[in-house]
């Protein structure tokens, strides 16, 4: 079983947006999928419970559960939605149980300068040091032709985390959330354009479940 975290202290940095989205994508390729909602707001739980039964099958962990046990249940991956303001001993144990990591921001000098701070303490910690924990950053909420798109491309560059995808601010998401649904569920003439810009994300994770 692999494990992939979807963390920023940042609130409203598209957390649960990523975590859902990307709990579809393994359910598309027929993976036994769990999402484990950790934020207090659970989100991502009223997401799932809205998901039509027809659709790929994601099941709910509970908060809480540790990485034994989700194993012992048989899942490929499970994937955790995790709280705003997540740092100290907290971070770490979740840390510990993941095997990727994916950090989603949007561009904003409030999102910048609290993934500044967040990017510093996991970079800290053993597991990246020593490259057991892929972490990669996704830029959320883009418009290519702004100023602000241009400062966030500027500032996550500066890390040595790769930027592996920029997502585009579109109604699409607004009614996968409502609807319990994921781009990978809609038909070409809808998730095409979206499906493109998710490719580097899906290729990353593919070369980290391979390895």
């Amino acid at each position: 079983m692999r494990t992939l975290l979807v963390a920023n202290a940042k609130g409203g940095s598209g957390k649960t947006t990523l975590a859902t989205q990307a709990a579809g994508w393994f359910a598309g390729r027929r993976h036994r999928v769990a999402l484990q909602d950790e934020d207090p707001q659970r989100s991502a739980s009223s997401w799932l419970a809205r998901r039509p039964p027809l659709f790929p099958k994601i099941e709910a962990l509970k908060p809480g559960t540790g990485r034994k046990e989700a194993r012992e249940q048989g899942f490929a991956w499970r994937v955790i939605d995790t709280p705003a303001g997540l740092h100290g001993e907290r971070l770490r144990d979740f840390v510990r149980q993941a095997d990727h990591l994916l950090v989603p921001l949007s561009p904003s000098a409030f999102d910048m300068e609290a993934t500044q701070a967040f990017l510093d303490a996991v970079n800290e910690y053993k597991a990246v040091r020593e490259q057991k924990l892929a972490v990669a950053l996704v830029a959320m909420r883009v418009d290519a032709r702004t100023r602000s798109a241009q400062e966030l491309d500027e500032f996550l560059y500066g890390f040595e985390f790769p930027l592996i995808a920029h997502l585009r601010e579109t109604q699409v998401y607004v009614y996968c959330a409502r609807d319990g649904l994921t781009l990978f569920d809609l038909p070409p003439s809808r998730g095409k354009q979206d499906w493109e810009q998710w490719a580097p994300i899906t290729k990353w994770l593919k070369q980290g479940h391979e390895k």
